[in-house]
């Protein structure tokens, strides 16, 4: 074999190797070509997630706010240890990450959908400019999506093997870590955990294989989330990952809605503590509606009535939850329009315009401590000449430029898997898209960048959905087509053609 034809037909002998190689390179360019064009962008919460970071990387105590888990600054503190704190560092990192995302992307699709539907969903990724806009920001996002990606593909890889108890156990404990780490970087990933073993139940396996199995990823995400739940426990006497329920109950209720604490009458001001907590959020209804989020708001509470942050929270929470309880199908509603609301996306939110803009807005930069205001620095003027071509790389593929069409083929995809039962495992990815969109909808509002850890899996259920359609259209025409093929007449052996003549 001449090195020639070696090299031409390797794709067809390592076909996984070569899809990987494709998606690797086509994601691995447009985020290079894209990492100097646009300056680092911010968001109001991004101090708060860099800063624990930094001071840990410097040598300063660690201590991120209550309603922050210790993930993503773990993570900014080990980039700048090996790379520096150079905010573009922290965006390569990112990239790097939205790469990771995009093979295993591909991973999923081979897994469920085949290796066609995996190459789409992966170059689907490899293109998104809405994620990668999110991987050039001061956000979880993209340290989530990727851990969200590998939990599942090894939940999936779990599953596939047979016999040898000790490797099926090892990919359920990496994925209980991986699930555990998710978690440590944004919460509402806790939720993923219930649906392990309702999807292995659905795969039909017996009951104490299903146990076992989820003990194992029980036990990984324990040893992952759990030592920072003591911690939170005897730092601030809430044993939880992140005490942040109550303020983003608070901005679902309120910021995102208005059909709650307007509705009710005032009320004279009670003696109780939640008597004054109710009647506080109620009076800031309107500021909390105008800002950019519920800090001020959390803020004034911990200085005026002299709370912690572990009760200001939870009294936000219980006052959210009673307004909630007083419109139960009104919220109900409300919150799935929201999920709709983030799945859709909105095209302003996603374009490079705008976070453009932001990261350009002078609060964000005077809102950044005095030992970090120098990383936040104008844009350049070959930044700023760079717009136009930075523009170009992120317009390449849009969803929210596409309407409800990716979230209508997602939903294919996902009927097709419940529908054929060899694409039964494709379920897992599907329902947990699903949890999380309806848990950030439920629990916080239509925040546009919620959908981004969901972006490849929703990717993955358009490939999956277009390439089942077509693979089950091409099978009807076949078989049309050889129903209908006219029959030849058969032909005449020498003895029969004999005896034929004699005849």
């Amino acid at each position: 074999m001449t090195p020639a034809h070696a090299l031409s037909t390797w794709p067809r002998r390592h076909p996984d190797l070569g899809a990987l190689l494709l998606i690797g390179v086509v994601a691995g360019v447009l985020r290079l070509a894209f990492l100097y064009r646009a300056p680092v962008f911010l968001t109001g919460d991004s101090q708060s997630h860099f800063l624990p970071g930094f001071d840990l990387a410097h040598g300063f105590t660690f201590d991120p706010e209550l309603r922050r888990p210790a993930g993503y600054p773990l993570f900014v503190a080990g980039v700048i240890a090996f790379l520096g704190e150079e905010l573009r560092a922290l965006a390569f990192v990112q990239h790097v990450l939205g790469v990771v995302t995009a093979l295993l992307t591909y991973g999923l699709g081979r897994l469920t959908f085949g290796r066609t539907a995996g190459v789409v969903g992966g170059l689907l990724v490899a293109l998104n400019g809405a994620l990668i806009l999110s991987e050039h920001s001061v956000m979880t996002e993209a340290l989530f999506g990727t851990l969200l990606a590998g939990a599942l593909l090894a939940l999936l890889l779990g599953a596939r093997v047979s016999g040898a108890p000790s490797r099926r156990w090892g990919w359920f404990v990496l994925a209980g870590v991986l699930l555990g780490a998710g978690a440590l970087t944004r919460p509402v990933g806790q939720i993923l955990l219930l649906l392990v073993p309702l999807w292995l139940l659905l795969l039909r396996r017996g009951w104490r294989s299903v146990l076992s199995d989820s003990l194992l990823v029980s036990l990984g995400f324990g040893l992952l989330i759990g030592p920072w739940m003591l911690r939170n426990l005897a730092e601030h006497g809430s044993l939880t990952a992140s005490g942040g329920l109550g303020r983003s109950l608070v901005a679902r209720t309120i910021k995102y809605d208005t059909g709650f604490f307007d509705a009710d009458q005032p009320t004279p001001a009670e003696a109780d503590l939640k008597g004054q907590v109710r009647q506080f959020v109620r009076g800031k209804r309107n500021t909390i509606r105008n800002s950019r989020s519920v800090r001020s708001t959390q803020a004034g509470l911990i200085k005026e009535l002299g709370l912690t942050q572990a009760q200001s929270n939870s009294l936000m929470r219980q006052v959210a939850l009673e307004a909630i309880a007083a419109r139960p199908a009104y919220y109900v509603v409300g919150s799935l329009q929201m999920a709709g609301q983030i799945v859709g996306g909105k095209e302003k939110e996603d374009s490079l315009q705008a976070r453009w803009n932001q990261r350009t807005d002078k609060d964000w930069i005077e809102q950044w401590e005095a030992r970090v205001d120098h990383l936040v620095q104008p844009t350049s003027p070959a930044e700023q000449r760079e717009i136009d071509r930075a523009a170009a790389i992120v317009g390449i593929y849009q969803p929210a430029q596409l309407g409800a069409l990716v979230p209508t083929l997602a939903l294919v995809g996902l009927g097709l898997a419940a529908l054929l039962p060899s694409q039964r495992p494709a379920l897992l990815p599907g329902a947990a898209a699903l949890l999380l969109v309806l848990a950030s909808a439920f629990l916080d509002g239509p925040v546009p960048r919620y959908r981004y850890p969901v972006d490849p899996l929703l990717g993955l259920f358009v490939a999956g959905g277009v390439v089942t359609l077509a693979r089950l259209g091409l099978g009807v025409v076949g078989r049309w087509v050889s129903a209908n093929r006219p029959r030849e007449r058969p032909t005449l052996g020498p003895r029969s053609s004999a005896l034929d003549r004699a005849g």
